[in-house]
C-alpha cells in the first residue's frame, strides 16, 4: 500500500533542507519550509495541540541527526543537517534517509508524472512547454526547465542535491528533476 503521508513528509523534508541551505548565506530564514505569502489571519484557526514530547534520536551521522517526534499516527521525522557546504547538508540528508528515499522515490516520480500529465491543461503553462511535456515526456521537459533556471539558482542548491544523490546512491538527474517539479507547477518558467 502506498503511504502518501510518508511521501509528503519525505518530500517536505527535502524541500525544507533545500530551502534552509539556500538561505543560509543571507543569514535570514523566513517562514522556513512553507515560504507562504498567505495572510494567516483569515480562515479557521489551527486548534491542533502542539506536541511537546521529547524528540527521539533515530540516527546520527557526520553533519546530521535524525529524530522522530509526535505520537501514534502523527509521527514525523525531524532532520538536523549542518556543514560548511550544500554538499555536506545533502550528504547528511541522503545518508540519514537512504532507505526511505529508495522506497519512496520511484513511487513519488510515478505519482507526480501522472499527476502533471493528467492536469496539464490546468497548470497554465506556456503552450510550448505543454507540447514539450506531451511530445518528449516529463523528464525531458524538466531537464529543459533546469537549463532555463540554472543561471538564476545558487550553485549550493545543486551541490546539496549532488550530496544527497551520492549518499543515497540515486541518480542525480532524478533528484534535480524532482526539484524542478515545483518550478513548473507554479507555472513560472523563464522564456
Amino acid at each position: 500500500m502506498f503511504d502518501h503521508n510518508r511521501l509528503y513528509y519525505l518530500l517536505f523534508g527535502l524541500v525544507l533542507v533545500i530551502q534552509i541551505s539556500s538561505s543560509h548565506k543571507t543569514g535570514s530564514i523566513k517562514n522556513v519550509g512553507a515560504f507562504c505569502a498567505n495572510d494567516t489571519s483569515h480562515g479557521d484557526p489551527n486548534l491542533i495541540p502542539i506536541d511537546q514530547s521529547e524528540a527521539r534520536l533515530i540516527s546520527k551521522v557526520e553533519n546530521g541527526t535524525l529524530f522522530q517526534i509526535g505520537a501514534g499516527e502523527d509521527q514525523v521525522w525531524l532532520i538536523h543537517v549542518y556543514g560548511n557546504t550544500g554538499y555536506d547538508f545533502g550528504y547528511a540528508y541522503g545518508t540519514l534517509l537512504r532507505d526511505q528515499i529508495h522506497k519512496v522515490l520511484p513511487r513519488a516520480w510515478a505519482h507526480f508524472e501522472q499527476q502533471i500529465i493528467d492536469s496539464l491543461k490546468d497548470l497554465h503553462l506556456p503552450q510550448w512547454f505543454e507540447d514539450l511535456i506531451a511530445d518528449k515526456g516529463l523528464s525531458f521537459a524538466l531537464d529543459v526547465q533546469n537549463d532555463l533556471v540554472r543561471q538564476y539558482m545558487d550553485e549550493e542548491i545543486y551541490n546539496e542535491l549532488r550530496g544527497m544523490s551520492d549518499a543515497a546512491q540515486i541518480d542525480y538527474k532524478i533528484v534535480v528533476r524532482l526539484h524542478m517539479l515545483g518550478e513548473i507547477t507554479r507555472g513560472k518558467l523563464f522564456y
